[in-house]
């Protein structure tokens, strides 16, 4: 099969195949999957307000500032909504979908002025390796920053490796080598949309990269050129009119927000339940990372003339530096870890090609690695089995037939990634084609995970079960309120003016709206019954939604309650 399989050899053609593949599985799960707590909710929420009020300065989610990020990912995230619909959530994930296929071809590219021996099966191979990563694929299914983000930086990156490449240039025929005016233009006018998108994460990533090449290198005068001034102008230019516009519209609350509830929290402690120990990263980054992290072992293939190369060195340096710092930050996330995976990714892709070391040790090391990150692509089937059976209520059976599906494409990526392992042939093409067709299957693997099986775990899904539940009641309430649960989902599902309350609150309300709906979490029942009757307010249960809740981790009722008793004798009367 694979010796006949020659659509690899055109560049932009099988470059292209793999876009369109990959986009197209991820499409299905925009469409597939209902949105997801907390975050993307959240951004979701703020860009369809910033679509009704037309406000493309100030983020607000309901009537709160919301100080978080930057207004870039809002900007494209709104736009998108006005084009593509504003209830749909697939609408404000198209900004995400686009930041990974800008991904995808960067990465070609890269590798390509990175390696210019390399083939283009090498190129190739980086960017389904890309494609394929578990926390990439994932990030471009939601409606969040970080697939966008990944673009910029490796935008800007790729600008900063061409100022490191030729930095010898420079050297030799001093002032009569033309100045890479573009290229500088590029790397600033990158890091400054980047800015606007997330902060201060792609100049912190510069940094740490300039820095370490700075000391394997112990020169420093090359940097000059990339002329921080001018540079610094580049990004006041792009960013200041917002950051301007911000702080007279909020009196300065926005930027001091972002600062203090933001980023120095994140910095000081573990943020919102999200704090763990350095190493977190080194000991997940095979789960994170899968099934590329299968390829792994392809490190103990090198030898010292692969680590003394330009790209090999800015590659390095690119990842540890910034891996370094983020183990130290308290607070730990997944999506943290992204802005150094291309680095990593792209060695990797550099590796697989390098024959079958002969020193045992070194084979040992490849299978074990092997047999870890493969455990690992079990364990993320396990959860997904576990989902079926669990919270897949009504759609179980067809999340449970994903699972099987599932199976047989990791069955697959185990088998070609094993074939590689054992391959000694001098075939360098054939070890190419046995890593890129294992990570076509693991774009498939993941996106099944995401589409099929998570698009399927009914109960996960509460805001839809609530809305549904709602529709199926016999009166249209105008006033509803959540006690208890107060998840972002809810909001952007069932609209801006809902109401999240304490059990009291909701109480109150009950008192001074006898029409309205009140729905509780089990949790939070006990008290609002109590301040009910307190407040001698009869209360009747309309209904009932039972559910997963993602973001804790914990199974949820949730009771419709009213203070009318809705019959067909009280409707009619």
């Amino acid at each position: 099969m694979l010796a006949n399989a020659q659509w690899f050899s055109h560049r932009r053609l099988s470059l292209w195949i793999l876009v369109i593949f990959a986009s197209l599985l991820i499409l299905i799960g925009h469409a597939t999957i209902n949105v997801i707590d907390r975050d993307e909710a959240r951004f979701a929420q703020a860009s369809k307000q910033m679509v009704e009020t037309a406000d493309i300065i100030t983020v607000k989610f309901q009537d709160e500032l919301r100080a978080k990020k930057p207004i870039g990912i809002y900007w494209l995230q709104s736009a998108s909504a006005a084009l593509f619909g504003s209830e749909d959530i697939s609408s404000y994930r198209l900004p995400s979908l686009l930041g990974y296929i800008v991904s995808l071809v960067l990465c070609y590219l890269f590798v390509r002025n990175l390696w210019p021996d390399s083939r283009h099966l090498q190129q190739l191979v980086s960017s389904s390796l890309l494609a394929s990563c578990f926390i990439i694929l994932a990030e471009a299914h939601i409606a969040k920053t970080d697939s966008l983000l990944l673009s910029l930086i490796m935008a800007q990156q790729f600008s900063l490796w061409l100022f490191y490449k030729n930095r010898h240039l420079d050297k030799q025929l001093n002032k009569h080598l033309p100045k890479n005016i573009s290229g500088r233009v590029w790397f600033w006018v990158s890091m400054a949309f980047a800015i606007l998108v997330k902060g201060p994460i792609a100049p912190f990533l510069a940094l740490t990269t300039l820095l370490g090449l700075v000391i394997i290198e112990r020169e420093w005068r090359w940097i000059r050129e990339l002329r921080f001034v001018s540079g610094l102008l580049i990004i006041s230019v792009i960013c200041l009119p917002w950051v301007l516009a911000v702080s007279i519209a909020t009196d300065g609350s926005f930027l001091a927000q972002a600062v203090t509830k933001d980023l120095l929290p994140k910095l000081a402690s573990g943020q919102e339940s999200h704090g763990a120990p350095p190493g977190t990263y080194l000991l997940t980054i095979l789960l994170l990372m899968f099934p590329v992290s299968i390829f792994l072992g392809s490190f103990s293939r090198t030898n010292a003339q692969f680590w003394r190369s330009d790209a090999t060195k800015f590659c390095f340096v690119w990842f540890v530096g910034y891996w370094f710092v983020i183990e130290l930050i308290p607070t730990k996330l997944p999506h943290y870890i992204l802005p150094i995976l291309p680095a990593l990714i792209m060695l990797i892709g550099r590796a697989v090609f390098l024959p079958v070391s002969l020193l045992k040790w070194r084979r040992i090391t490849e299978v074990i690695i092997f047999v870890i990150s493969a455990l690992c692509g079990v364990l993320l089937l396990s959860a997904g089995l576990w989902g079926a059976a669990k919270l897949g209520a009504e759609n179980g059976g067809f999340a449970f037939a994903f699972v099987l599906f599932a199976l047989l494409l990791i069955f697959g990526i185990f088998v070609f990634g094993f074939k590689w392992i054992r391959d000694d042939s001098p075939q360098i093409v054939k070890r190419g084609q046995l890593v890129l067709v294992a990570s076509i299957l693991g774009i498939a693997f993941n996106c099944v995970l995401f589409s099929g099986i998570i698009g399927n775990l009914k109960s996960v899904h509460i805001a839809s079960l609530i809305e549904q539940e709602l529709e199926a009641l016999p009166v249209n309430a105008n006033i509803i309120a959540l006690a208890g649960y107060h998840e972002p989902s809810a909001v952007f599902t069932l609209g801006e003016e809902i109401l999240l309350l304490s059990a009291d609150e909701a109480a109150l309300l009950l008192a001074e709206a006898p029409e309205a709906i009140i729905i509780v979490e089990s949790r939070h029942l006990e008290q609002f019954q109590a301040a009910a009757l307190t407040l001698d307010i009869p209360t009747y249960q309309l209904s009932k939604v039972d559910g997963f809740n993602i973001s804790k981790g914990q199974f949820v009722e949730l009771y419709f309650i009213s203070s009318i008793k809705f019959d067909d004798k009280s409707l009619n009367g």
